[in-house]
C-alpha cells in the first residue's frame, strides 16, 4: 500500500512540472498574449518594437527545463514573438547541459 501511495505521489509531481519543451508545443500562430500567458507562465523579459503600424513583442523565459522527461540537467531559453498581440513564431537557443553544481551542508561535526 505505501508504494503505490508513493508512486501516485511522484506521479502527480512529474506530471505537475511541464518542460519548456511541452509547453511550446501548445501553442499555436495567432493565440493571444493571455494564452501564452497561461500557457507558459510569468514571461522573464519582453521587449516591444513598433515597425509598419505593426507592433511585434518578444516574450523570453530563460533558463528553463528543456525537456525535463529526457534530462533535468538541460536548461532552455525560449521565446515568442507576437504581432499585434497574436503569436507569429515560437523559438529555443543557448541550450546547456551540466550537471548541477551541488555543494553539501554538514549540520554536525564528529568530534
Amino acid at each position: 500500500m505505501r508504494k503505490l501511495v508513493s508512486l501516485i505521489l511522484v506521479g502527480a509531481l512529474l506530471s505537475g512540472c511541464a518542460s519548456g519543451v511541452q509547453k511550446m508545443r501548445q501553442l499555436d500562430p495567432g493565440m493571444s498574449s493571455a494564452q501564452v500567458d497561461e500557457i507558459m507562465g510569468r514571461r522573464d523579459s519582453f521587449r516591444t518594437i513598433e515597425h509598419d503600424g505593426d507592433t511585434y513583442t518578444l516574450y523570453q523565459y530563460t533558463n528553463q527545463f528543456c525537456n525535463a522527461h529526457v534530462s533535468l540537467n538541460e536548461k532552455c531559453d525560449f521565446f515568442v514573438i507576437l504581432k499585434n498581440e497574436k503569436v507569429i513564431e515560437t523559438g529555443v537557443r543557448n541550450v546547456r547541459s551540466q550537471m548541477p553544481n551541488m555543494q553539501f551542508l554538514y549540520l554536525f561535526n564528529n568530534q
